[in-house]
């Protein structure tokens, strides 16, 4: 059975990260930083590219379609360049725990070192691309801004749900490419999975983290754009993530490539 291969080989993932997070932590959260510094990267080209096209009636049409496209740098370079992303961590980790490739115990903690570390990165690098006049661009700040302003202002479900639907694409991206051997392959279902949340309009935690505070610094910036705004999206967005990342694909791919019980000890599942 094809997703009997893939809970194995992404079981055989968790285990590799665990083990290199405990042989090797100041990397590993190096490893995370990097992942949120993607994820700017991958925004701020996303809303340069879209904001050039929305403020033009012309062309406001193709902003959202270039705008999916554009996001898709982000997780090439997560994925090809070497990073740790928690979205994507939350599936592979889920699996590594029901398979008991993983305790529990270590996944929660490397799940929280990977959330900071891409938390410090993103908002180094929004930062940074501040400092370099990037959101001084009238076009690309007011884009950025009129987006944070929206997100900033959705009800706590609408968030929640909108993460749960991100993640389930982010983690469909990650079974997708465990289990495929093509590199060309893998590419097109990077992009065709990023592509699909970012125009669909579902939520990100780690990407919006960076876009945040490129609205903060940004000298466009608007009073719709505040601490309170901020934690009220990342908040429901994350657990969205991780309802989406884990209880939906990782626990359900897990239940259709595991075997039954009489084939298999499932007090293998550890805890601690």
């Amino acid at each position: 059975m094809m997703e009997a291969r893939g809970v194995k080989a992404v079981s055989e993932i968790a285990e590799k990260k665990v083990a290199n997070f405990k042989h090797e932590p100041t990397r590993f959260f190096v490893y995370s930083m990097m992942a949120g510094v993607f994820c700017g990267l991958g925004m701020i080209l996303a809303y340069s590219a879209g904001g050039s096209l929305a403020t033009h009636e012309a062309t406001a049409g193709m902003a959202k379609i270039v705008f999916g496209i554009s996001f898709a740098l982000s997780f090439t370079l997560i994925v090809y360049a070497g990073s740790e992303l928690f979205t994507g961590n939350v599936g592979v980790l889920t699996i590594g725990v029901l398979n008991g490739s993983v305790s529990l115990r270590d996944g929660l903690k490397l799940a929280s070192h990977v959330y900071l570390g891409n938390f410090i990165g993103a908002t180094l690098i929004a930062l940074l691309i501040g400092a370099g006049g990037l959101l001084d661009n009238p076009e690309t700040a007011k884009y950025i801004v009129e987006s944070c302003a929206i997100k900033m202002q959705l009800p706590f479900l609408h968030s929640f749900v909108r993460g749960i639907l991100c993640n389930m694409m982010v983690v469909l991206a990650v079974w997708s490419c465990a289990k495929l051997k093509s590199e060309p392959a893998k590419m097109m279902i990077l992009v065709w999975c990023v592509y699909g949340f970012c125009t669909s309009g579902f939520e990100h935690s780690i990407a919006n983290m960076a876009l945040f505070v490129m609205a903060f610094v940004t000298p466009f910036t608007s009073p719709e754009i505040t601490i309170a705004g901020y934690l009220g999206n990342i908040i429901p967005v994350t657990l969205g993530n991780i309802v989406g990342g884990g209880a939906v694909i990782g626990a359900v791919y897990y239940f259709l490539g595991s075997r039954s019980d009489s084939e298999k000890d499932t007090s293998k599942i550890q805890i601690a």
